[in-house]
């Protein structure tokens, strides 16, 4: 699987909503996937050579959306409404944060490792609030993205489960920010020690082929507790998932990079209800899968820091768009949840 992930927003609180967007396609259909996008928008309004979401029509995002969908493209979306959140909030949210990635430092650990934790608590603590605010909900997407792809192609396209590789929009065409070397550096550990409390969903039946995610992903490792002994594991490589293949590209050379743009800023001006379009609510709709929660349809992922309780995975919205997702199942086969 290929992810290419973009933002749309500033994160901060006149910026109203803000997301980010992650769109998945298999290997083998990233090329014609590309080549076929350049072809059909040769005569779209560019914007310093690029494409971009609030240069184009409706019926441009539908035309994107059409030759997307064929290429089995998938849309996962976390987006928050910062106008609503608190300031304290999400200051407290980082510093909980900032302690935990210290807190079970041990003199037993070798001092390099201990200088090599605290330089990344450091650099935590230097990046700014709204970089902060995105830098967590990346992390949902990506458990959300990884996580729900892995159902989706087990049943379709299981070879495409042996590797992933992700394409992430550069801040500066130059150079890695310090924002982007933290979150290289560190969402793999992150996501790896989360799936200690929370482990990666899969489902138990012949339908879900998860043959080359698991010869190329499954591993034993001892696995170190605060208060007990070390014990041997199996479990899953989440850290090479996420950062065995990872690249940060100017989005003027990559057109699917410039495809998330046109997503991620027709669903912000959808959240924003500057558009309340039906064409472009279920041309957004088509590419996302669709999801119950208690009998409800739903597709987007919203999020708030403004909890004491920290993140907080809000209800997806029920609506036209969730209804014209894809489903998760394959048609005509059963499961078992695992």
């Amino acid at each position: 699987m290929h992810f290419f992930i973009d933002e749309g927003g500033t994160f901060t609180a006149t910026a109203g909503w803000s997301a980010v967007c992650s769109l998945a396609l298999p290997h083998k259909e990233v090329g014609p996937a590309r080549r076929e996008i350049d072809f059909i928008s040769r005569k779209w309004p560019r914007r310093d050579g690029e494409l971009k979401g609030g240069s184009l029509s409706a019926d441009h995002l539908k035309a994107l959306v059409e030759v997307l969908f064929r290429h089995d493209a998938i849309l996962h979306v976390c987006a928050i409404d910062m106008a609503q959140e608190n300031p304290d909030d999400i200051e407290r949210h980082k510093a909980g944060q900032c302690e935990g990635i210290t807190n079970y430092l041990a003199p037993s650990h070798h001092p390099n490792f201990v200088a090599e934790v605290q330089g990344l608590r450091k650099a935590l603590e230097r990046i700014p609030a709204q970089l902060y605010v995105q830098c967590v909900l990346m992390s949902e997407l990506i458990e959300t993205a990884i996580e729900e792809n892995l159902m989706y192609f087990a049943q379709r396209r299981p070879r495409e489960l042996g590797r992933f590789e992700w394409t992430i929009d550069a801040k500066d065409p130059v150079r890695i920010s310090p924002q982007e070397a933290w979150w290289r550096d560190t969402l793999g550990p992150l996501q790896e020690s989360k799936t200690r409390d929370k482990p990666m969903r899969f489902v138990r039946d012949p339908a879900f082929d998860y043959r080359y995610f698991n010869k190329n992903f499954m591993f034993e490792k001892e696995l170190w507790h605060p208060d007990k002994p070390r014990e041997l594991i199996q479990g899953y490589d989440v850290r090479k998932v996420i950062s065995g293949q990872i690249s940060f590209v100017d989005s003027r050379s990559e057109t699917l990079i410039q495809a998330v743009d046109i997503l991620t800023s027709f669903m912000r001006r959808w959240l924003a209800n500057e558009i309340s379009d039906d064409d472009v609510t279920r041309s957004l709709g088509r590419l996302q899968i669709l999801k119950n929660n208690g009998g409800k349809p739903q597709s987007l992922q919203l999020a708030t820091l403004s909890r004491k309780t920290g993140m907080r995975k809000s209800k997806l919205k029920a609506n036209s768009m969730a209804l014209a997702g894809r489903v998760m199942m394959k048609p005509g086969r059963g499961k078992k949840a695992a």
